[in-house]
């Protein structure tokens, strides 16, 4: 009888038991899953800024061993799918800016959760170092390239085989003479809308990646 009086208390016990545990775990991980998600959305906004910045590196070592011409096109002159693409344009004077057979190199592809510009109340519309450009109106549109007037942005950038950036000169960059060097620097701006980052290309080539610092209010060096 007594066995069986403390067989049944210690039975009871372990349930208590399980139930306390079991409330743990969902405490723990009511306040641990939000801190995962918000995580993952930050090192998705990073890791799609470093894949800007790769892209203009590429670009630009591709245009200086090839000596041929290399586009980089970005915005929404192609597709929300495919942002941002790297084209062998060929060894020409004058860049024809058509995407023909087997001439793209690389593409970057959109990130979920992943936006053009900077969050409202953060970066929003401030310069990263050593971007000389000016961020537009319209803040979403997120990059600071410009036509050689610098007057209306633009969404192609050529590198030849010197390997320094240029724009072309009609109004807004469409693709026709090709500027001088020294006007193809500017920045693109990405943001989850939590983490604000800058990649800007400097008029000499050079890519850098700025993470926006909310508690100093200013972009990493």
């Amino acid at each position: 009888m007594r066995s069986d009086l403390a067989r049944k208390r210690q039975a009871g016990l372990s349930i208590v038991e399980l139930v306390i545990v079991a409330a743990i775990i969902a405490f723990v991980t009511a306040l641990a899953v939000p801190n995962f998600l918000r995580w993952s959305d930050d090192e998705r906004v990073k890791s799609a800024a470093r894949s800007v910045s790769d892209a203009f590196n590429l670009a630009r070592s591709e245009a200086i061993r090839t000596g041929d011409n290399h586009l980089l096109i970005f915005g929404m002159a192609l597709s929300a799918t495919e942002p941002i693409v790297v084209v062998n344009d060929g060894p020409q004077t004058t860049a024809n800016c058509t995407i023909d057979a087997n001439e793209v190199v690389h593409f970057v592809a959109a990130a979920q959760g992943v936006n053009w510009g900077t969050s409202t109340g953060a970066a929003n519309g401030t310069l990263g170092p050593d971007d000389a450009g000016a961020l537009p109106a319209n803040v979403a549109t997120g990059w600071t390239f410009s036509d050689a007037g610098g007057a209306n942005t633009a969404s192609w950038i050529l590198f030849q085989a010197d390997g320094i950036p240029r724009t072309f000169t009609a109004s807004g960059g469409a693709c026709t003479a090709i500027g001088t060097a020294g006007q193809g620097g500017g920045g693109i701006y990405l943001t989850n809308n939590n983490r604000d980052y800058a990649v800007v290309l400097r008029p000499l080539g050079t890519a850098r990646v700025h993470k926006w610092d909310p508690n100093a209010s200013a972009w990493s060096n």
